[in-house]
């Protein structure tokens, strides 16, 4: 009896715990440069009827998010399916934003 309390404890505790991952990266982390700057990629987490517990897995998601990146991203989209939350994200660490005028000082060129 006490080996299934065991086993019952531990199967809802796995239950509960859910996931988060990164689902399309661009690119195994061999190849892909240290910083990711300009890579989309998709990210999802398991719903949770527990709030706390979503909470927690969505920011373990954008935890998983950042270190793709190797720093800054944008949130380009989010879906939910009733079973899992998806993020379409953009890494963006280093870009220059649209629009933008870089100033080189070195001779007062403008670009």
């Amino acid at each position: 009896m006490k080996y299934i309390s065991v086993l019952v404890v531990a199967a809802g505790i796995s239950l509960l715990s859910g996931c988060s991952s990164i689902d399309k990266p661009v690119g195994s982390a061999t190849y892909r440069p240290l910083n990711a700057s300009g890579i989309k990629g998709e990210a999802s987490y398991t719903l949770s009827i527990i709030a706390p517990l979503e909470r927690s897995r969505r920011e373990d998601t954008f935890k998983k998010i950042y270190d793709f990146c190797g720093g800054k991203y944008d949130i380009l989209g989010e879906s939910n399916d009733g079973r899992e939350v998806h993020l379409t994200f953009l890494c963006t660490k280093n870009l220059v934003p649209s629009g933008a005028i870089y100033i080189n000082r070195s001779n007062g060129t403008t670009w």
